[in-house]
């Protein structure tokens, strides 16, 4: 398998898997916490509406203790004592009342400070006793074994059904005796409870008082809150008002928005973190793949140069030794093993200073002379130098001058960068061996193309051509030596001096290699 691919798998093993089961785990975490979250806020709400509940009880059982104990002092005189005055002087309250005994055609004494409502409500309250006759008698099996129960019964009453009678027993050395009290709700709510879930809310709830029947709001912590009942998260009856109820909801977000927020937010950091993780493992892969594609390009180079040193000293000691042994007898074969002795020389020249020359821009010790240089004058020099050669190897060249460009650039890093790409072409070019090159501006940039008309480079290899060591590994490029420093030490070099390079190329047509250089103003 190749190493890349291994690294690959390896890397993805390491990297996913975690990242998978994590992702699971935490998206499992999160459902469970959101129920979690939204039991423990329902039984909060369900603590709060106890808590209000038992605060309503323990009010009017106290009031029932006041009766019971006013009864105790001052019997059943039929007038108001002060603690009973005081007790009526609650809004909530708009009378008591009394029966001396509850056997057959009982006698109502009523207390309060409005004697004619008073009135009005003696006929309803002594009808709804009758017909709660059982409910009388087990209040009374209540309290003689020691506890004392509240009822709230039905009344008739004719306008007002805002009232609620609560009855309740009181003993005597007389025996049993039904009492009661006639509670105004709405102002039991609003005096009584309003100020208890005040204090409750701390405005972070809003707390509700609804009537059942009517599906109206009666009193709430939120100013011109008129929400139906069927906004509130949670409702619990009030125990002794059967018919009202205590509604609570979140100021602001509901809890299922809260949860949903929480929810989100948690998850878009999950999802943040698994895209994190990913990209990590991208570059990383691609760091590792790079370092293990620059190692066996430096394996290759090495293997490249020891080829292509290795012929030209080959060459040179054999023809050396050759002549050396005297072995040669016409003074004509001489002049031609001393002509290869100089051409492989020169060829062996080439690498050595090819390879210096990379390793001096590499480490930036390549020092430029920035000047202007005419891009005509300078390659009708290196054509005239290459003249020979180029028509030795069988090559056309065409040199388009269509107008003038001056560049600022270094001019022996220029020659050597025409010098590598025409190499190029040359190595390259296969059957077909032309060769044209033409100048043209661009913007701010004089533009130098070099077109051949060879093998061509795929699309793939494009993108690397231009990396240190790199050479093609398949095709027809493959076939061809070299030390893959060319086109990197052209790219250091052309960029060095402000400009750049790209190729447009297509595989069996050829290659054209620009170079953008600096206009001088």
């Amino acid at each position: 398998m190749n190493p890349i691919k291994r690294i690959g798998i390896i890397l993805s093993v390491v990297f996913l898997i975690p990242v998978l089961f994590f992702s699971v785990y935490e998206i499992s975490s999160l459902t469970k916490d959101e129920r979690m979250i939204e039991n423990i806020y329902q039984k909060q709400l369900e603590a709060i509406l106890f808590s209000v509940n038992q605060y309503s009880d323990n009010t009017l059982s106290g009031w029932i203790s006041k009766v019971e104990s006013d009864y105790a002092t001052h019997g059943n005189s039929g007038s108001l004592s002060e603690p009973m005055q005081l007790l009526l002087a609650n809004t909530a309250i708009q009378m008591s009342f009394i029966i001396d005994t509850v056997e057959q055609r009982p006698t109502l004494k009523a207390f309060s400070f409005d004697s004619l409502r008073a009135d009005s409500l003696r006929k309803p309250i002594e009808t709804a006793l009758s017909q709660n006759s059982s409910q009388i008698q087990q209040l009374i099996k209540y309290k003689r074994s020691g506890f004392q129960k509240a009822e709230s019964i039905e009344a008739g009453w004719q306008r007002d059904e805002k009232f609620q009678l609560i009855i309740f027993i009181i003993e005597s050395a007389s025996g049993s005796h039904v009492a009661g009290l006639v509670i105004n709700l709405e102002n039991f709510i609003e005096d009584q409870i309003g100020p208890r879930l005040q204090i409750i809310s701390k405005d972070q709830f809003i707390l509700t008082a609804y009537n059942k029947k009517k599906n109206v709001t009666v009193y709430s912590t939120e100013l011109r809150d008129t929400t139906s009942m069927n906004a509130a998260l949670l409702t619990k009856d009030l125990w002794i008002f059967p018919d009202y109820a205590l509604g609570i909801r979140t100021k602001g977000a509901s809890l299922k928005q809260i949860v949903r927020e929480r929810t989100t937010t948690n998850f878009i950091l999950l999802v943040g973190l698994d895209v994190v993780l990913v990209v990590a493992l991208i570059l990383a892969f691609r760091s590792v793949k790079r370092e293990v594609q620059l190692a066996q390009n430096k394996s290759d180079f090495v293997a490249n140069v020891s080829h292509e040193i290795r012929t030209p000293l080959a060459l040179i000691s054999m023809f050396a030794e050759t002549l050396e042994l005297g072995r040669v007898k016409t003074e004509e074969k001489k002049q031609e093993y001393y002509s290869i002795i100089s051409k492989e020389t020169h060829r062996l020249t080439g690498i050595v200073n090819k390879i210096l020359n990379f390793s001096q821009a590499e480490a930036g010790k390549k020092t430029l002379r920035i000047e202007e240089v005419s891009l005509q004058l300078e390659i009708r020099e290196i054509l005239k130098t290459y003249d020979f050669h180029l028509k030795n190897k069988g090559f056309e060249y065409y040199f388009h001058e269509s107008q003038e460009v001056n560049v600022k650039a270094d001019k022996a890093a220029l020659t050597e960068i025409i010098i590598n790409l025409i190499d190029n072409a040359i190595k390259y070019s296969g059957d077909k061996k032309r060769i044209e090159i033409q100048l043209s501006t661009e913007l701010d940039a004089g533009v130098l193309a070099i077109k051949d008309f060879g093998l061509g480079i795929s699309k793939e290899n494009q993108k690397h051509i231009f990396d240190k060591f790199y050479r093609v590994s398949s095709g027809n490029l493959a076939n061809s030596q070299g030390t893959g420093l060319g086109l990197s030490l052209v790219k250091q070099l052309i960029e060095q001096q402000n400009g750049r390079i790209t190729v447009n190329s297509e595989l069996g047509k050829g290659s054209t290699f620009l170079l953008y250089l600096p206009l001088v103003k």
